[in-house]
């Protein structure tokens, strides 16, 4: 297990490294071209008027939000995926506010986004200095909306396999248990409303966290 697990990390830092310039044509495949609509599905999720995005890849969803009328900012890591969505952002016109840093040390101060967002995040969404750096640039009362994973609909050998590779691959619903895990992680933490949504989008199933800062100041994080 814990071989698979590294082979497919591997997987996933070329893709979103040196092969970042095929990111879109893999997800378009794996997806049966759905991969941008799952991420889209979210905006009315997203509470604004000013958003931080985690791991903005080719910058899809930022393009989105900002023509939606939010004011965007955009953390990731990958320097590749951060040239790649700079050009997108530069050729539709869109003023990109976009950041090359690690999620566990956000460059940004306390209190400044009403909403952070991460699409298909890798394991680093669940370390501690991930969730205490979305805990501090949040807003009482902010929102922080995960989308995990997502699960094609239909029929067909196809669409079989996809879901096989999906979860396979941990982009597909997770068990109840770490669902329970996680949701203590984020209630230890002092964030409240924590809540996972089955999404269903034409048929698809999507798998959605989502939890809030609370309005008034609370004890001191363990």
């Amino acid at each position: 297990m814990a071989r698979k697990v590294y082979l497919m990390e591997r997987v996933f830092w070329l893709l979103y490294h040196p092969f970042a310039w095929a990111y879109d044509f893999v997800s378009w495949v794996v997806s049966v071209g759905r991969w941008q609509k799952w991420v889209h599905s979210i905006v009315p999720l997203l509470e604004g008027p000013c958003i931080l995005e985690i791991g903005f890849g080719p910058g899809h969803l930022q393009t989105r939000l900002f023509k939606c009328g939010y004011r965007v900012f955009g953390v990731d890591e990958s320097p590749n995926m951060v040239n790649l969505a700079r050009r997108r952002l530069q050729r539709g016109g869109v003023l990109g506010q976009l950041v090359r840093a690690r999620a566990e040390a956000l460059p940004f101060r306390r209190d400044s986004f009403d909403t952070v967002v991460a699409t298909f995040p890798g394991n680093y969404i669940w370390a501690m200095d991930t969730l205490e750096g979305i805990w501090s640039v949040l807003r009482p009362g902010g929102r922080l909306v995960v989308l995990l994973g997502a699960v094609p609909g239909g029929e067909g050998l196809f669409v079989r396999a996809l879901r096989w590779l999906f979860r396979m691959t941990a982009q597909g619903p997770v068990s109840p248990e770490f669902q329970h895990r996680l949701t203590e992680h984020f209630l230890a933490r002092n964030y409240l409303n924590v809540a996972w949504k089955i999404s269903d989008y034409n048929g698809d199933q999507m798998l959605i966290l989502m939890a809030q800062k609370p309005l008034a100041p609370t004890a001191e994080k363990l």
